[in-house]
C-alpha cells in the first residue's frame, strides 16, 4: 500500500512538473541594449523601455541590467552573447544568424524634401546639383533606398548624421535638403511649436519603404520554446490593446495607426 502510494505520489509530481510551464527568460535575467532613437527610446524613456517592461511584468522576467549604446554597437553586443535582448531592429537576414526578430511595428520610411525642392523622383535628385541627401551612420533603409543612398554618395551628395535628431535639426537648419525618416521620428517635429517646427515636403516614391522594426532576442540567451512564448506574449498586447496604449504615450494617433497596420 505504501508502495503504491509513493508511486502516485511520484507520478503525480512528475505530471505537474511536465505541466509546468518552462521559464520564459534567461536564467541570467534579461540584458537589455537601447539605443537612441526619437520617442523609441530618449533619455532612459520611450515607448521601447516601456513595452520591454511590460513584457518583463507579463512573463515575470527580471531585468538584470538595460542599458544605452550606440546603434552600432548594439547588435554587436546581441551577436557576442553580451545582451540578450533589443529593440527597434529590422529584420535583416544577417541578424537573423544570431537572434531572432519579433516584429511588432510596421513603418514607412518617408522621403523628406524641403520645400524649395522641385525635383520629384530619384532620378531627378540624383542629378539635382544643389540637393544634398542626409544619413544617420550605421542605420538600414530599405534595399532600394539604401542603394540610391550608395549612388548619392557616389555623386558626392550624401552627408551623414549622428542619429535621428541631428539628421531632423540639419534638416531644418538647411545644412541638407532631403533625407528619409519614419514618422514616429518626425511626428513631434511638424507638430511642434510653430517657431520651431520643420517645415518639408513628405513623399514616398520608393516601393519598398514599409519596414519591420522588431524585439531582438539572441539565440545565446534564448531558447527557440522562450522565443514563442515572447512571440505570443507580444501577439496577446496588440489584441487586448496594450501595444497600442504605449505608442499613444509618445505619437499621435495618426502615427500609431500607421504603425500596427
Amino acid at each position: 500500500m505504501i508502495k503504491r502510494l509513493s508511486a502516485l505520489l511520484c507520478l503525480h509530481a512528475a505530471t505537474a512538473m511536465a505541466g509546468a510551464a518552462a521559464p520564459a527568460c534567461p536564467a541570467e535575467g534579461l540584458k537589455v541594449g537601447y539605443y537612441p532613437t526619437a520617442t523609441a527610446y530618449e533619455g532612459g524613456k520611450g515607448y521601447d523601455v516601456d513595452l520591454v517592461h511590460e513584457l518583463a511584468r507579463r512573463l515575470d522576467c527580471k531585468i538584470r541590467e538595460e542599458r544605452e549604446y550606440p546603434r552600432l554597437r548594439v547588435l554587436l553586443l546581441v551577436q557576442h552573447g553580451k545582451l540578450n535582448l533589443a529593440t527597434s531592429t529590422i529584420p535583416l537576414h544577417k541578424r537573423l544568424r544570431y537572434a531572432w526578430v519579433l516584429p511588432y511595428t510596421r513603418d514607412r520610411n518617408m522621403t523628406l524634401l524641403n520645400p524649395a525642392v522641385q525635383s520629384k523622383t530619384p532620378e531627378q535628385w540624383l542629378n539635382d546639383p544643389k540637393l544634398k541627401w542626409g544619413a544617420v551612420i550605421g542605420y538600414r533603409n530599405s534595399p532600394l533606398q539604401d542603394h540610391f543612398l550608395q549612388q548619392m554618395a557616389k555623386h558626392d551628395k550624401l552627408i551623414c548624421a549622428a542619429n535621428e535628431e541631428d539628421l531632423l535639426a540639419m534638416l531644418r537648419s538647411g545644412s541638407i535638403t532631403a533625407a528619409f525618416s519614419q514618422p514616429q521620428v518626425y511626428d513631434h517635429w511638424l507638430n511642434g511649436q510653430p517657431r520651431a517646427r520643420l517645415k518639408v515636403k513628405v513623399m514616398d516614391p520608393f516601393r519598398d519603404s514599409s519596414l519591420e522594426n522588431g524585439l531582438v532576442l539572441s539565440h545565446r540567451g534564448f531558447t527557440e520554446r522562450q522565443m514563442r512564448v515572447w512571440r505570443d506574449e507580444l501577439a496577446k498586447m496588440r489584441e487586448d490593446g496594450s501595444l497600442h496604449r504605449i505608442l499613444r504615450k509618445y505619437l499621435s494617433e495618426d502615427s500609431v495607426r500607421g504603425m500596427l497596420e
